[in-house]
């Protein structure tokens, strides 16, 4: 484990989590209330969040912990007791993860003041699955080091097992120092050959969006990338000052829809990455659980009370073992999975496509 690096590198650690998504391709065990990273697929049955704080304990202390979240979920995530209660963050709005960074800061600014250049920002996902964790921390410890005594901004860059083409991608240059590269471009999801390519290149990684800045630098770059962010962020701290709530609220909704990526990272000169070798998973549909759950001798992951016959390949996960029994004869793979009073039966190959089964499920009122 590494140490604390506020103890140990004099270094002012913020660790901001970003909470805010559905995870709509888990539908139906995933729902505005009750969203991926409340899930229990971390490790030893924690949910996803639980998951990634205790990940990032070694790294800050508790009161150092943010996570910008929805106000539908903020009760539910203070419920867990995973950080001050005021440092849960309740986005008026959904604006993406430029908005959620942009709410985050304000709120940092607001407790801290606008003297940001003892603090570096590391911005963690709320959703993944990473081990082992000691080679998580290591990385992180790479690039925080770097970005404190830098200014670039930071990203954790995975090196690929597999031609996925469910993530985004990340070109490098030369080695800077000790795992830490030049970013020359950012690549959207690529088609299968393509994914093919990047991984057979050798400098292409995947993007995990996980990102490190100092604070000062953030701001620097932000103001000459995504203008109205920047701004936004010093309005948002005078009305959270104020704590005029009316006007926070206005403030934020008046932002654009945009990731972080498409405002700042794909507009910056100055990123550097932190090459991770380590297992990372964003479990961004019904298929990735393959990856975290150990197969039968069929081939089958098999979570809750069911019972197979001559089925393979197949993934059932029952979310209501006391009132219901998922039975399957002859089928081959597919995804069953049971929640509430719904229950999903798709073709493994369709995963990726769930949301416009979703949008009529929506629309039926």
């Amino acid at each position: 484990m590494c140490a604390n690096l506020n103890s140990k590198f004099g270094i002012q650690l913020l660790a901001v989590i970003m909470a805010g998504g559905i995870g709509e391709r888990f539908w139906p065990l995933s729902t505005p209330d009750r969203p991926k990273q409340l899930l229990p697929f971390g490790v030893d049955g924690k949910t996803l969040i639980e998951d990634a704080v205790d990940r990032i304990r070694p790294l800050t202390a508790t009161e150092n912990i943010w996570i910008a979240t929805s106000e539908t979920l903020k009760p539910l995530l203070n419920k867990l007791n995973l950080c001050p209660e005021n440092q849960v963050l309740a986005e008026p709005s959904r604006r993406n993860t430029a908005g959620a960074l942009t709410f985050a800061t304000s709120h940092i600014l607001a407790k801290y003041g606008n003297d940001a250049s003892n603090y570096v920002m590391a911005v963690f996902t709320a959703d993944h699955r990473i081990s082992p964790v000691d080679k998580f921390l290591e990385a992180v410890k790479k690039i925080v080091e770097f970005v404190s005594n830098n200014p670039s901004l930071g990203v954790m860059g995975i090196v690929p097992t597999r031609p996925e083409t469910g993530y985004g991608y990340i070109e490098s240059a030369e080695e800077i120092e000790n795992g830490i590269k030049k970013v020359t471009k950012f690549h959207e999801k690529p088609t299968f050959e393509k994914a093919k390519e990047y991984v057979k290149k050798g400098n292409y990684f995947w993007n995990s969006g996980m990102f490190f800045w100092k604070l000062e630098t953030f701001l620097n770059e932000l103001k000459l990338a995504s203008p109205v962010h920047y701004e936004t962020i010093f309005k948002l701290k005078e009305a959270l000052m104020e704590n005029n709530q009316d006007k926070i609220k206005e403030i934020f909704n008046s932002l654009p829809d945009i990731s972080i990526d498409y405002a700042l990272m794909e507009r910056s000169p100055n990123i550097v990455m932190v090459k991770a070798e380590f297992f990372w998973d964003d479990l961004g549909s019904w298929t990735s659980l393959e990856r975290i759950f150990p197969a039968d001798k069929n081939g089958n992951i098999l979570q809750g009370n069911c019972i197979t016959e001559q089925t393979s390949n197949t993934i059932i996960y029952n979310a209501e073992n006391e009132r219901i029994t998922v039975a399957t004869l002859g089928v081959n793979n597919l995804v069953i999975a049971v929640a509430g009073n719904t229950v999903l039966v798709m073709d493994k190959e369709k995963a990726q496509n769930i949301k416009t089964l979703l949008s009529k499920y929506k629309n039926m009122g």
